[in-house]
């Protein structure tokens, strides 16, 4: 799997896998999809949608007691 967001990484490389083309960070000297990179990116992107605008909180209560 080509990870999109690893494309523009100096130590992004492509390697072949049984013909299929797999991301791999020279960096850390493994697979991109297990690099801390990678997780880090997820954590920020993660976070950056739990603080949106778009974020609705969800109880039980609001759920039953509607206000509409």
């Amino acid at each position: 799997m080509l990870i999109k967001s690893c494309s523009g990484c100096r130590y992004h490389e492509i390697k072949r896998v049984e013909e299929k083309p797999i991301s791999y960070c020279a960096r850390e000297n493994c697979w991109s999809q297990y690099s801390k990179c990678i997780a880090n990116k997820a954590l920020d992107r993660f976070l950056e949608q739990e603080t949106s605008e778009n974020y609705r909180t969800f109880s039980a209560i609001s759920s039953l007691y509607s206000t509409e």
